[in-house]
């Protein structure tokens, strides 16, 4: 089924009806946003009633794409759910006003490709890195905030502040960034982190 509501009405018919293993998937789901907005509205009703054994995004891919944009819209949906992790999960705010660079962005972009990048090497030596949460923000209005909830924050300054970055480790600050090297001085304490706190 190609609906998003029929795929929901009929798999909790099914569920209801038998004890087989069920095979969630809005087939054809389309292109991009949409393809992936529609796979999560039908899957994640279903998954976070118990229903559904095996899950698949059927995306479109764009020409001479790969089917990798699948699998990890797949794995996002499970782990936004809290259902199964697979690599940590960076919050980033969305810009405003208050922030007129681009830096937090191109800075939360690079964390997470790096978190990504690492996570075949951390798997087998970090178990249980892959829960670990990282907070990169534009500003003070939520960046403290988000920061203290995250296992590592950092909150950037926004426009009109102080051109430094408090950098927050569970719940507490430790220490305040400054200069050029903030990205690569917040990825050795993010290396120190899961070294220290995640071992085999």
């Amino acid at each position: 089924m190609s609906g998003v509501g029929d795929l929901i009405d009929v798999y909790r018919a099914l569920a209801a009806a038998c004890d087989y293993p069920l095979h969630l998937g809005l087939t054809e789901a389309g292109m991009g946003a949409k393809g992936i907005v529609a796979t999560t509205a039908a899957l994640a009703p279903l998954l976070l009633e118990g229903i559904g054994d095996t899950i698949r995004a059927s995306l479109t891919p764009p020409p001479g794409g790969d089917r990798t944009e699948e699998v990890m819209v797949s794995q996002q949906v499970l782990q936004s759910l809290g259902l199964r992790n697979f690599t940590p999960q960076v919050t980033a705010c969305p810009g405003c006003g208050r922030t007129t660079s681009t830096f937090f962005q191109e800075m939360a972009e690079r964390i997470q490709t790096y978190l990504r990048e690492q996570m075949p090497q951390w798997k087998a030596a970090h178990p249980g890195v892959e829960t670990m949460t990282v907070a990169v923000m534009g500003c003070v209005v939520n960046g403290p905030g988000e920061s203290k909830h995250s296992n590592i924050g950092i909150s950037l300054p926004g426009t009109f502040e102080e051109p430094k970055a408090p950098v927050y480790v569970d719940g507490r600050l430790m220490t305040t960034l400054k200069g050029d090297g903030i990205v690569a001085e917040f990825i050795g304490i993010l290396n120190d982190y899961v070294r220290t706190h995640y071992t085999a």
